[in-house]
């Protein structure tokens, strides 16, 4: 139960006046406390960061190495209930007063006198009082976003322009307070410590995360870590925790977004403190790279974007301003959770969600996002459309070929059946750039494609067909006299190449076939699903889609996604999936 400390006839709670115990592992962080010792030169510090980012720990750390040797501390960490001005300013008083007993007895009896509220008086009361005191104070107001009352800023800023030099105010916050920041910031008067100072760096992270993990952390992987968290300290501290007592610790890293503990966080200390129409905004737009109001305004199909995301660069929810002005993104890995959240609550409008921001992107002459976003889509026929009209604009070499080839690898077969175009493409890049032999994606239903797009490339030494690889097969499969007989005009087109084709029917050129429930997965895999949408596709365990991409990779002897999806395309292995 609560302790509570009696101010005339109110009570408070005793345990707001105490700086809260800090976390351990505890990490220093000298350039940080360096900041904030500097800031005492002046009457105000503001550390404005989102939630996780490590203020309220970082605030009681210093206190604690400096009271009260260097200074007195009055702590206040504030709730919702502090909003009405009388009950906000006896937490103050009492806070200077539980430090140094009598200090704010004035003030307080001023509060506390019936009928007329003697606020202003009260606060000269307390500004002379310490301006008889030789000693420095810092008053410290922890979780101040909670105070939405505009009469409190107006109170507040008026103690900080009277306060003797001698006393600081440090404020913390996940969002900018409506005080005169502009005009104290000009003045010299402010010292600022926002997210991109309190964003772990590696050595920090590193230093957290050995002291969590039994298992050695190679400075690669730390390196990683960092960067997918960009930083955040309490997803650090939860991914921390997700390591112990696991062997594939990289494995947690591609599941990240997906931790239940780093979801949970989210949910609960940043979605549920929004209201309602910001939290559908951010879960809507979380598809997106890059904001912009006339982008965002296209996908939610609603006016008043711009003004939503300047108010959340304001209120510090996890957006990044971008040059130029008015684009942002959101943090890295809370986009990845928001869209996993989204998945989860409205996953049905996701495709809608991706085929808006495709046609907005197409009109805008953006023709690599469009088809980004059509592919997420599952608009095909148009994510097919955006490819050709790209080779058709570079007729001679196409840029940023191995992204165009990672798009046409997630096409239906059936689409690619029925444009040549895209499978003469195909074919053609997967030599160039060293990629899987072209023939591996030969389909007997359209060998002319193929055959055009490799004959250039005739000259080329290596292997083509994966029939040499003999580990990937059961016999050898040859087929020259069957492709000689398909083109009588190429009278003799492999002339000092090696070019033994195999029919590629599913499962039949593999050692280990893969299960049916692992084509599914494989399916799901190439439209672009991650391990969650999968899980809850095949309404399984995540962990149990985790086994089964295992097992794909080590079937297919590939060691990633695009390559997977390569490889069982080439072996038909591909199946729809309702």
């Amino acid at each position: 139960m609560n302790q509570v400390y009696i101010c005339e006839h109110n009570e408070l709670l005793s345990t707001k006046f105490h700086a809260p115990a800090c976390p351990s592992p505890l990490i220093p962080r000298p350039r940080l406390t360096a900041l904030l010792d500097v800031g005492l030169t002046g009457p105000l510090t503001l550390v404005s960061a989102p939630a996780g980012c490590g203020k309220t720990t970082l605030l009681s750390s210093w206190v604690q190495s400096h009271a009260p040797d260097n200074f007195s501390v009055a702590w206040v960490t504030l709730d919702e209930h502090d909003n009405q001005p009388r009950r906000f300013w006896e937490y103050v008083l009492t806070a200077f007063d539980r430090s140094e007993p009598g200090i704010g007895v004035l003030a307080l009896q001023l509060l506390s006198a019936p009928g007329k509220l003697y606020l202003e008086e009260a606060l000269i009361a307390l500004i002379n009082r310490l301006a008889r005191m030789s000693s420095p104070w810092v008053l410290v107001l922890d979780e101040y976003q909670v105070i939405r009352e505009p009469a409190i800023h107006g109170q507040l800023a008026y103690l900080v322009e009277h306060l003797p030099s001698h006393i600081h105010v440090l404020i913390a916050t996940r969002k900018d307070p409506p005080l005169p920041l502009s005009r104290w910031r000009v003045r010299g008067q402010l010292q600022e410590v926002r997210t991109d100072q309190l964003r772990a760096t590696v050595e920090e992270a590193g230093t957290l995360l050995r002291q969590m993990v039994p298992a050695k952390l190679e400075r690669s992987l730390l390196q990683e870590i960092t960067t997918r968290t960009e930083g955040w300290l309490a997803a650090l501290r939860l991914v921390g925790l997700s390591l112990r007592g696991r062997a594939d610790l990289a494995g947690v890293l591609e599941e990240l977004a997906e931790l239940s503990c780093i979801l949970d966080y989210v949910t609960e200390e940043v979605l549920q403190q929004q209201e309602l129409a910001v939290s559908t905004f951010l879960l809507r737009t979380s598809i997106l790279s890059q904001l912009t109001a006339s982008l965002c305004d296209a996908v939610l199909e609603r006016t008043d974007s711009q003004q939503v995301l300047e108010e959340l660069e304001r209120t510090n929810v996890f957006v990044v301003p971008l040059v130029p002005r008015r684009c942002y993104r959101y943090h890295a890995l809370f986009a990845e959770v928001l869209r996993v959240r989204l998945e989860q609550e409205n996953g049905e409008d996701v495709l809608m969600l991706h085929l808006r921001a495709s046609n907005w992107y197409a009109q805008h002459g953006h023709t690599a996002s469009a088809v980004q976003h059509a592919l997420l889509a599952h608009a095909w026929q148009q994510a097919a459309d955006l490819i050709e009209s790209i080779s058709q604009a570079h007729p001679g070499a196409i840029p940023e070929e191995s992204m165009i080839l990672s798009w046409i690898v997630k096409l239906p077969a059936e689409i690619l059946r029925a444009r040549p175009q895209l499978s003469q493409l195909f074919a053609g890049g997967m030599t160039r750039t060293g990629g899987p032999p072209a023939q591996e994606c030969w389909q007997p239903h359209r060998p002319l494609s193929w055959m055009h797009a490799i004959a250039p490339f005739a000259e080329d030494q290596r292997e083509i067909s994966g029939v040499q690889n003999q580990h990937h097969l059961q016999e050898p499969v040859p087929a020259q006299d069957r492709v000689r007989a398909m083109f009588p005009s190429h009278e003799r087109p492999f002339e000092g190449q090696h070019w033994n084709w195999g029919e590629p029917e599913p499962g039949l050129l593999l050692l280990d076939p893969l299960s049916a429930r692992e084509r599914e997965v494989i399916g799901l895999v190439a439209q672009g699903y991650t391990n969650q949408g999968i899980a809850e596709a095949l309404v399984v365990e995540v962990n149990t889609v985790k086994r089964h991409v295992g097992n794909i990779f080590s079937k297919l002897q590939v060691h990633g996604r695009i390559q997977a999806v390569i490889q069982a395309r080439a072996l038909g292995l591909l199946i729809e999936v309702a």
